[in-house]
């Protein structure tokens, strides 16, 4: 890997880090000045609170964590490959170390397939898993949001501002449209391909995007992988089960954490109130591309609890920086930390220990896979947060079918 790559990949994570400290810079500012509260008000907060609680919800941080390390692991047996518990949670903190500081999560995905790939799995069939997986993700949410709705079916009008309601809505639509783009290519690719070379068409029209057939492949790419999903899991129906559950379990975690935080102090409160509440949340902050939702998070949260009758704004304020960090920072710092010092057993390792471990696979597919030139049967995915800063090779079995071009 040449020094360049390096540099540039280290840019990135800088820009990205950097991009995120202003935003949590702003929002913290925000929150101690346009509000009567101090870090002494959240020290108190945590000193009146009832500790079981408070280590409830970290043990549900840790189990977010290991609820996706399942998911992946599962799938990644499924589909032939055998890497251990401890090289699963590994991929899994990359995935949401990145994802914590890249708009949207973009980062997330590419580490993981990095990682993969140095550990012998072929570049192909790592994308597809997360694939595989993002549809389910994607899936629980609106599990999630529909049983929120469901337990208190009146929780959205008594969010009372119309800001508030539309972050909630546009979240519910992207969710909606994922999960639709997700089916359509799995049950109806070629009307999907065809209806997205037309929007290609129209943007480049109106000279929103550049390179229309660069567009046009990534699309023909992403189709062929959720085809691909659908055979997966017409094989493999308990992995996609086990997969479902483990997201399912993961977003049940997240919804728990600021639950658990508020019950450390009013163990009395409404549980399924707080609980509906708490998914809303989840639901609205994915509404806008910013690096954790910070800043949108923190306004629903404020927003939507002070519905719940919890008491004045500084304990509703108190409990959102105890959750927050909780929830976001500590997970951020953990996995951070935690693919910091797999990056550096990866780096260490002898090339010969990846052939060896994975039955004899040639260590030049790791790396080939990882920094593919774009030769025919490599599809390029763009590896944003990824070490090399280049786009990692996405290896596609094509049987006999062409380059994936309209």
């Amino acid at each position: 890997m040449s020094e360049k790559k390096v540099t540039k990949s280290m840019k990135k994570q800088l820009l990205n880090i950097g991009f995120l400290l202003v935003l949590i810079a702003v929002t913290v500012i925000v929150i101690f000045t346009a509000n009567d509260i101090s870090f002494g008000d959240i020290f108190v907060f945590l000193k009146d609170c009832q500790p079981w609680w408070i280590v409830g919800a970290l043990a549900l941080m840790v189990a977010s964590m290991i609820f996706e390390a399942v998911s992946l692991h599962f799938i990644m047996h499924g589909l032939g490959e055998k890497p251990n518990f401890y090289r699963s949670t590994c991929y899994t903190s990359a995935d949401l170390y990145y994802s914590a500081i890249t708009p949207s999560g973009t980062g997330g995905q590419p580490a993981s397939v990095y990682y993969m790939v140095k550990d012998g799995i072929g570049a192909g069939k790592a994308s597809f898993g997360l694939i595989f997986n993002l549809t389910a993700y994607t899936l629980s949410i609106i599990i999630i949001g529909a049983v929120a709705f469901a337990v208190r079916p009146g929780i959205f009008a008594e969010v009372g501002e119309w800001f508030p309601q539309l972050l909630i809505i546009v979240g519910c639509v992207i969710q909606g449209l994922l999960l639709a783009f997700f089916i359509g290519c799995m049950f109806w690719g070629g009307a999907v391909r065809k209806a997205g070379n037309g929007i290609i068409t129209l943007l480049y029209k109106i000279h929103i995007i550049k390179k229309p057939d660069k567009w046009r492949k990534k699309l023909a790419e992403e189709i062929d992988l959720y085809k691909g999903c659908l055979y997966e899991i017409k094989d493999h129906p308990g992995m996609s089960f086990i997969n479902l559950f483990a997201n399912l379990g993961q977003r049940v975690c997240h919804v728990l954490i600021p639950v658990f935080v508020i019950l450390a102090q009013q163990p009395g409160a409404d549980f399924w109130g707080l609980c509906a509440c708490s998914a809303l949340i989840i639901i609205g902050y994915n509404s806008i591309p910013l690096p954790g939702g910070v800043g949108v998070y923190e306004y629903l949260y404020v927003s939507i609890y002070a519905t719940a009758g919890l008491g004045d704004e500084i304990f509703v304020l108190a409990a959102l920086m105890v959750s927050r960090f909780i929830s976001y920072y500590l997970i951020m710092i953990l996995c951070g930390l935690y693919t910091l010092i797999y990056h550096i057993q990866v780096m260490r390792r002898p090339t010969g220990d990846i052939a060896a471990e994975t039955d004899g696979k040639a260590a030049e597919e790791a790396e080939s896979a990882a920094e593919a030139d774009g030769e025919e049967e490599i599809i390029i995915v763009p590896a944003e947060g990824t070490d090399d800063g280049e786009d990692h090779g996405r290896e596609e079995n094509r049987d006999g079918e062409g380059d994936g071009e309209s």
